[in-house]
């Protein structure tokens, strides 16, 4: 049986995109699968997967030492074919080509020099001496390495002059269930995703600050976890300021395999994601799975977004740096339910046509395929 191993030293060992996914997806095609991921709080069992748990770095500049120590045990699993996804990781991956002559592929989940270059924790002096750096070590690793998986094509436009392949992050249609996607609360916003200040979130609330005095029973809900606490006061803040303590509740983070739940009750979904570069070439997961939950969705005005909003008709686009422009959007759906149930309608219909897991699956095998054949 063909071995697989597949890296991570950021992401969560049951991460949507990484376990459930790409490994759930090998392992159902015959591969032998172990993953390396930081360790969690608690193991899902007889899954088939072998999971290999490391020690996550607290600090963010630590993790390019600590990449290291994962090589060693990377390399001990003898496999076939070896699978990052993290940038750091890079020179992991160059001594896995070295050293074991096997097949390596960096998987990118986003425009890193964009990414770093939005960093609020880096200092403005630093973004682009780190930036320049992290430029010159993928340059020198790529043609090192067997190829590239990436999303979206202005991403892809930096690997193309290597072994690549574009596949998209979406989600898993079983994830889905038809008779959850009925019961719907009118009322109910929902942010789904990580709470940071570049993804609109201070704006978002003062849209709905507006919106919920002209629609006082509706309800805003985040489903997610803060990015600080510096920054979660601050929004309490906002919040207990604008009186909407008893109409916004956050849940926290929750397992990827409990968000339908959330999203079952929501008839709106929202992504006020602000115009940094790499918001401005990738394209969120949450989008494809407010679709595939029949959820009407609230998206930020950039070209990939409505490129995929337009064409299903499954919701609107607004100006993510005007609340005006949120609060709109917001009672435009709120006041017109037929709408908001329509586009919610359309919007999981394209899911089930275009934008799935299945199609990018096969993708996946089909590079696998070529590298280990090669």
């Amino acid at each position: 049986m063909t071995k697989i191993c597949v890296l991570t030293t950021v992401h969560h060992a049951y991460d949507g995109r990484i376990y459930h996914k790409q490994c759930k997806s090998l392992k159902k095609a015959g591969y032998e699968v172990t993953l390396l991921a930081p360790k969690p709080d608690k193991r899902i069992e007889d899954d088939g997967i072998d999971l290999i748990p490391i020690e996550k770095p607290k600090k963010e500049w630590k993790r390019f030492l600590h990449a290291f120590s994962v090589f060693k045990l990377a390399k001990e699993t003898k496999a076939d074919l070896y699978h990052f996804h993290d940038p750091e990781l890079l020179p992991v991956g160059v001594l896995l080509r070295i050293f074991t002559r096997k097949p390596v592929i960096f998987d990118v989940h986003e425009h890193y020099p964009n990414a770093i270059m939005s960093k609020k924790y880096l200092k403005r002096w630093l973004k682009n001496p780190i930036r320049i750096a992290y430029e010159l070590i993928e340059k020198m690793s790529l043609p090192i390495l067997s190829g590239v998986i990436y999303t979206t094509e202005e991403v892809g436009e930096r690997y193309q002059s290597y072994k690549n392949c574009k596949i998209e992050n979406y989600p898993l249609p079983d994830m889905f269930t038809p008779t959850k996607k009925t019961s719907k609360n009118e009322d109910y916003l929902l942010y789904l995703g990580g709470i940071t200040p570049i993804r609109g979130i201070e704006e978002l609330i003062d849209g709905f600050a507006h919106t919920s005095k002209l629609r006082p029973q509706a309800k805003l809900i985040f489903v997610g976890s803060f990015e600080s606490e510096a920054f979660e006061k601050k929004i309490r803040e906002k919040i207990k300021a604008n009186q909407l303590n008893d109409k916004v509740e956050f849940k926290g983070k929750v397992p990827y395999e409990q968000i339908e739940e959330h999203l079952s009750k929501a008839s709106i979904g929202i992504i006020p994601y602000l115009p940094v570069p790499n918001h401005l070439v990738c394209l969120p997961n949450k989008l494809f799975e407010y679709m595939a939950a029949g959820v009407a969705v609230i998206a930020s005005d950039f070209p990939h977004y409505r490129k995929v909003v337009d064409s299903s008709q499954s919701g609107l686009l607004v100006n993510p740096e005007r609340p005006q422009s949120i609060s709109k959007a917001m009672l435009e759906l709120l006041e017109n339910p037929v709408l908001t149930k329509e586009m919610g309608e359309n919007g999981m219909e394209a899911f089930n046509l275009a934008y799935n897991w299945n199609s990018e699956e096969e993708k996946l095998f089909a590079f696998y395929k070529q590298l280990l054949e090669k």
